[in-house]
């Protein structure tokens, strides 16, 4: 079911904006609410995810997680500095660098860092594709996901998000968001 869901979501991303003419790169001053269902809980997650670019290519980001199952929570947050690289008016690379923090139930809490590197297509002035692989090193462990997501822009202050994300060693990573960011 949830597969369907994100399916329809890109796919309709992808119909509604293929007559457009794509004019612009990706927009990457943003913040953004994530709603998320993560394979490895049975509670509630939300997110919060912003970025902010300095110059043309040098920007700051942030993202925040938010669980809670059965009366335990945990928070999760990267805060880092990165690079963008437009290679067409349609195509940009980029790759960060994250201080990570991590808190369960206020009982166990942990620094570590994280470190992505990632491609975002603008189809058109309507439709984003991005994909990004992850690595996180934090309480003592490191793990790798890839991310792959759909993003759909209503107008140029306002976009709907859909991404997938899995982890390479383990099913208890993956997820998938769906949210809606404004634009600056």
């Amino acid at each position: 079911m949830k597969k369907a869901v994100l399916a329809t979501l890109i796919g309709a991303a992808l119909f509604s904006g293929a007559t457009l003419a794509a004019d612009q790169g990706s927009d990457f001053d943003r913040v953004e609410a994530r709603y998320i269902d993560a394979s490895d809980f049975d509670g509630d997650a939300f997110g919060l995810n912003g970025r902010v670019m300095l110059d043309e290519s040098i920007y700051l980001t942030g993202d925040y997680i938010h669980t809670s199952d059965h009366g335990l929570s945990s928070d999760q947050a990267l805060v880092g500095v990165g690079y963008k690289h437009d290679f067409t008016e349609q195509l940009a690379g980029f790759v960060d660098a994250n201080l990570a923090y991590a808190d369960a139930s206020g009982i166990d809490d942990d620094y570590g860092y994280a470190v992505q590197a990632g491609a975002v297509y603008r189809l058109n002035e309507a439709v984003e594709f991005g994909g990004l692989v992850r690595h996180l090193d934090i309480y003592e462990d490191d793990y790798q996901q890839f991310e792959l997501s759909a993003r759909w822009y209503i107008n140029s202050s306002f976009s709907l998000s859909a991404a997938y994300v899995d982890g390479f060693d383990s099913d208890t990573d993956d997820s998938y968001f769906i949210g809606a960011a404004w634009h600056f």
